[in-house]
């Protein structure tokens, strides 16, 4: 048998050029519209187009990127319709989601929730940059979310976070907003811990319709312009 590694050195690559693509879109270095230069990357990196190319078949699949046959790879552009169909999804499946969650929790699930929504807190008391607060924001709906059990749709659900990322942005920046979901995590955490599904359930679809409507409205302004 041949050895795998150049396979998996490769597959390392495209994974690390992924990432950072994707961090720059979510982070709005490479704005909607946006022609991504593969030969500008490779310089950049010192790799070949070969995992660039994968990377960006990888992006478009989770909507970040367009690849066209004679532009290459276009940034997707925010849109309204967009953002209402991720956080649509996510009311569809997330709130079930937590619900099995909620039942099924351990104590040490518990803990974690606990754990995650502390760190949530320290972020924004210590204003944490967009960047860090959408990472504690994530840990804190996975660790929500993980006691389920559903591995698929978990999965699922982790695309649907990566997507609503770049729109989040929109939101995150806004003071208030930051309070607002605070507030929000810490309602849908103590439901968490005192086994209330229902309950946790309410609070969590309402938390992302809410969302949802910040990041329209805000799309909206910019869409009028000046």
């Amino acid at each position: 048998m041949t050895p795998s590694s150049p396979v998996i050195k490769r597959h390392t690559v495209t994974a690390s050029v992924l990432e950072m693509i994707r961090n720059r879109i979510v982070e709005g270095l490479y704005a909607g519209g946006q022609q991504i230069r593969q030969e500008a990357i490779a310089e950049e990196f010192g790799v070949s187009r070969i995992p660039i190319r994968e990377a960006l078949v990888q992006l478009e699949a989770e909507g970040f990127v367009q690849i066209h046959t004679h532009k290459g790879a276009i940034v997707a552009q925010l849109t309204v319709e967009d953002a209402i169909d991720i956080f649509e999804a996510r009311l569809i499946l997330e709130p079930s989601i937590l619900r099995q969650a909620v039942t099924k929790a351990t104590p040490e699930d518990i803990s974690r929730v606990q754990k995650a929504l502390q760190d949530y807190e320290r972020g924004v008391a210590h204003d944490a940059s967009p960047a860090q607060l959408s990472q504690l924001n994530w840990a804190f709906h996975n660790a929500l979310s993980s006691p389920s059990g559903r591995w698929r749709s978990l999965a699922v659900l982790s695309s649907l976070y990566r997507s609503a990322d770049r729109y989040l942005r929109l939101q995150i920046d806004n003071t208030e907003a930051r309070q607002s979901a605070l507030e929000d995590h810490r309602a849908i955490a103590a439901a968490f811990v005192q086994h209330d599904a229902a309950l946790a359930q309410r609070l969590l679809a309402r938390h992302i319709s809410a969302a949802r409507d910040d990041v329209t409205r805000s799309l909206n302004i910019l869409n009028k312009g000046p």
